[in-house]
């Protein structure tokens, strides 16, 4: 089932998303910018994003297995916090059609 994201729903995931990283991250969230490397800039791994997508999961109601997650963001993979946000509001917006987009 599709959903679409208001631009104020999504301006609420991209502050909620930058508060995790700092958090988990210890870092103040005013250096995570949308160029900002999550790998490389702030020494974060593959773990870290899947913990966030599995916390994020929940709080945004997506109905993805996280191993579905997992596997389009091999095909697919983001390194910027900006590619990490889209890709959120993508699994909001999709959902379950994102399963079959990737069987095609």
């Amino acid at each position: 089932m599709k959903r679409y994201l208001s631009e104020q729903e999504k301006i609420q995931i991209y502050e909620d998303i930058r508060a995790y990283l700092a958090e988990e991250l210890e870092i103040d969230p005013e250096k995570i910018t949308d160029e900002t490397n999550i790998i490389e800039d702030l020494g974060a791994d593959s773990i870290l994003f899947l913990e966030m997508f599995e916390e994020f999961k929940g709080r945004l109601g997506i109905e993805l297995e996280i191993r579905t997650i997992g596997q389009y963001m091999l095909n697919n993979p983001v390194y910027t916090f900006k590619e990490i946000t889209q890709s959120i509001y993508m699994f909001v917006e999709k959902g379950e059609d994102l399963i079959q987009e990737m069987e095609q």
